[in-house]
């Protein structure tokens, strides 16, 4: 990431207008956020690979509603 020479000189201006204490806070956030980068970078991992089974296709009258699959007794 490049930065252009007369933005960053504004903001050292900025930076060094500012209390020491405010220069030390600075400091921190932008090694907070340098090592935000760095743990976002995502890792490749391999696919997972699971088996595939295929049962074929359902029945065309099979029903999915809780009373027809276990009775109707509220259970």
């Amino acid at each position: 990431m490049s930065i252009q020479t007369q933005p960053m000189e504004h903001l050292v201006e900025k930076i060094q207008s500012l209390p020491a204490e405010r220069i030390a806070e600075v400091e921190d956030f932008v090694d907070f956020l340098k090592q935000r980068a760095q743990t976002k970078q995502p890792t490749r991992r391999k696919p997972l690979d699971f088996p595939v089974i295929s049962v074929g296709k359902w029945p065309e009258d099979l029903s999915l509603r809780r009373e027809d699959m276990y009775g109707d007794d509220g259970r």
